[in-house]
């Protein structure tokens, strides 16, 4: 196995610096530090949440702290909503699901830059998101339904952007401190710990970071305990350089770099269903990410510009996984070695302006900009089999001659331009945006691919769309604001279903590429209502989404009567729709405001208005409500989280019976004490009622007698606790 110990872009001599040169200075902001409404997700600047007609979710670095959030799935936790899919043989593919949208149809940004592209292509091969870790994190914006307008092909569901620290978060200017934080998570049995060093000068300041997490066993409350095994150590490093030159202008240079390796057993699948004559089946997974970023920022107004800002990104991210299949118990005993691998290259430039000016009684805040991307992008999969018996060995597997790619690389190109309008007159807001997108992609065919596949004939395609936004506010009061918007969204057909190539004769399986597959494209309706008073907020919009030509992967088009092959292509779905309603209200009570009450609700219904079935990526109706009491003093903090989840009886069975998970309700105790000015301590009791349950995302789509499904049940009574030492 490669090592995964070494840091190659971040010099630990970086952090050893930050340790001998400490001063001991005071934290710019500590976790407690109120929260700035002030979103960028929505308009590429920054505006307040007053000024967008759109539902936002503002999670800050206090938010991720207190609810001592060590993964992608503690940090949506407490939203519903949002969900994190985490489903599959390997524990999963990680992603995003927004309003029953998930996958690549999400875009999510690390300061700026896209991640690399999700993909699956069975039990074997499954390429994550690597998203960064939590702990890395200063804060999250979720930009709620299409976001085309502004994001491109892949914000057709919405929009994750994360924002890493940087060094005026850590300290104040003029000196140097950091901060170091421990903890402990029960429901995997991880430990991590984390140390960050800024320093903040006059003109330059300097952050080095480094994260490490590893766990040892991932816990189910529907599985006898260490039945499965998943152990996993984790690596992520972040270096960043901020500057001011002499024009009042900021450019930063930002690199991370993540590592991890996870080794899983699934020992609980043995011996029934389609594993009933595997013996043992192990997973070896090792995945890397890194990404650099150049931005260059315009934050003093000039005669033909008030901000504004030029970066320039290259991102690499590999997935490597080895399996051992061993099958013992079959009529022939053999040994199955599968390996597969998956490396994206992401580069890209993007320049975004902004100019204030006056026309007549309306005040204009114009936005304008271009970007280009380029993906490079190669898969395949590799395979041996051994007899247990004779010794003898095969790259032949049901009829699969490895290796073999599942689509041929791929080089995408994304070239954009758009212009934001948003003009405030009197009460009134009217944001008017366009974008025009063109999207060119070019299958490389190599040596591997022409040879696995002779007779098929890649598509090169060549797609644009232009995206437009229309949002309005209207200001009713001081507190009190109204909002509509419409939202066109669009998806170019990915490079993995345009030329999906698969043939196995065994089972007499083939998948062909589609030279007519469309675009996918979307458009939204939001329309809602915020409240701000002195001690209480409240939220409340309804949305409706149709989209037209989704793309529906590998459809079973029947057999051939020429060859006798069962024949699969992506095809697209004339319209489906998604409606709903989500809800949020937060209030202080008390005569010193020491108790707070706050809540969010969510519920939506999908349909695929072709067969008539429901969407099964569209979630169950969840309630979170909370209730928190804070010391005098700002000490102490205690908050009773109640997690309520309906059962979801529409579904598309079409194919089988699914899998029906039962509603449920889980309550969480949170707890934080401060040991002083710098030093806090936090703890967490998760599902005190020890309840078995199932997210909805982590088994849809899986058959009732599936031998995975006790595996994917969420944790029992688990605690969690965390240090923070700030300096």
């Amino acid at each position: 196995m490669r090592s995964h110990t070494q840091l190659y872009l971040l010099p630990a001599g970086l952090v050893l610096a930050g340790v001998l040169t400490w001063s001991g200075a005071t934290a710019a902001d500590t976790d407690d530090a109120p929260i700035d409404q002030i979103v960028v997700v929505a308009h590429k600047d920054e505006r307040s949440i007053r000024e967008i007609a759109a539902n936002v979710t503002v999670l800050s670095r206090a938010d991720l702290n207190s609810e001592i959030a060590t993964s992608l799935a503690d940090v949506f936790r407490y939203i519903p909503g949002i969900d994190y899919e985490a489903a599959g043989t390997r524990f999963g593919t990680e992603g995003i699901n927004i309003r029953g949208i998930g996958g690549n149809r999400v875009a999510i940004l690390v300061d700026g830059v896209p991640l690399s592209d999700q993909f699956d292509s069975g039990s074997f091969s499954n390429a994550t998101r690597d998203f960064v870790d939590a702990r890395m994190v200063q804060g999250v914006e979720v930009l709620h339904g299409p976001a085309s307008a502004l994001y491109g092909s892949s914000a057709v569901g919405g929009v994750v952007a994360v924002r890493t620290p940087d060094p005026s978060d850590v300290v104040r200017r003029g000196a140097l401190g950091g901060e170091f934080l421990g903890a402990w998570r029960g429901a995997d049995s991880s430990r991590h710990a984390l140390a960050m060093f800024a320093l903040e000068g006059d003109s330059l300041g300097m952050l080095a970071g480094i994260s490490l997490r590893d766990g040892e066993q991932l816990q189910s409350a529907a599985t006898p305990q260490d039945v499965d095994l998943r152990n996993f150590d984790r690596q992520t490093a972040l270096f960043k350089l901020v500057g001011d030159n002499r024009f009042g202008h900021t450019w930063r240079a930002n690199i991370i770099q993540q590592r991890s390796a996870t080794i899983s057993a699934l020992n609980s699948m043995l011996g029934s269903g389609r594993f009933r004559s595997t013996t043992a089946l192990e997973g070896d997974d090792e995945s890397s990410m890194d990404l650099l970023s150049l931005a260059y920022e315009f934050g003093a107004p000039d005669s033909w510009v008030d901000a504004g800002v030029l970066r320039a990104f290259h991102e690499v991210a590999t997935i490597e996984q080895n399996t051992l299949d061993e099958r013992a118990a079959a009529r022939t005993p053999v040994s199955i070695d599968r390996y597969f691998f998956y490396d994206q290259k992401i580069r890209g430039l993007e320049a975004n302006f902004w100019k204030n000016f006056d026309t007549a009684s309306v005040a204009h805040r114009l936005g304008f900009g271009v970007e280009f991307r380029e993906r490079v992008t190669e898969e395949y999969r590799d395979g041996l089999s051994t007899d247990l018996a004779s010794g003898v060995q095969t790259n032949v597997l049901l009829g699969e001659v490895f290796p073999l790619r599942d689509f041929p690389i791929s080089e995408t190109r994304e070239s954009a331009i758009f212009v934001e309008d948003s003009m405030r007159f009197s009460d009134w807001t009217v944001i008017a945006a366009l974008r025009a997108d063109r999207f060119d992609l070019s299958p490389r065919l190599d040596a591997m691919y022409l040879s696995d596949y002779p007779d098929y004939q890649p598509v090169s395609l060549r797609e644009s769309d232009v995206s437009p936004k229309l949002g309005i506010i209207y200001r009713v009061s001081d507190g009190l604001d109204v909002f509509a918007q419409y939202s066109h969204g669009f998806r170019a057909p990915p490079y993995s279903d345009a030329n999906v190539s698969l043939d196995i004769p065994f089972f007499g399986y083939r998948a062909i590429p589609n030279p007519d597959l469309k675009s996918e494209s979307s458009d939204g309706i939001d329309i809602g209502i915020r409240w701000h008073g002195e001690r209480t907020s409240m939220r409340v919009s309804v949305f409706h989404t149709r989209y037209q030509d989704f793309i529906e992967s590998k459809v079973n088009l029947g057999v051939d009567p020429v060859s006798g092959l069962t024949m699969f292509q992506s095809q697209n779905i004339r319209a489906t729709e998604i409606d709903g309603v989500e809800a949020g209200w937060e209030t202080r009570f008390g005569a010193s405001q020491q108790f707070g009450f706050d809540g969010s609700a969510y519920y939506a219904r999908g349909d695929n208005k072709e067969s008539g079935e429901a969407l099964n990526s569209v979630g169950p109706a969840q309630c979170v409500f909370g209730l928190s009491w804070f010391s005098l003093d700002d000490s102490r903090q205690l908050r009773l989280k109640l997690t309520a989840t309906a059962a979801y009886d529409r579904r598309d069975e079409s194919t089988g019976e699914l899998f029906k998970p039962a509603g449920y309700g889980v309550i969480d105790l949170l707890v934080t004490q401060k040991l002083g000015e710098r030093t806090s301590i936090r703890a967490g009791l998760y599902n005190l009622a020890d309840r078995t349950y199932w997210n909805w995302s982590d088994v849809r789509g899986l058959s009732s007698d599936d031998p995975i499904i006790p595996s994917l049940a969420q944790a029992g009574r688990s605690a969690s606790v965390s240090l923070n030492v700030v300096w």
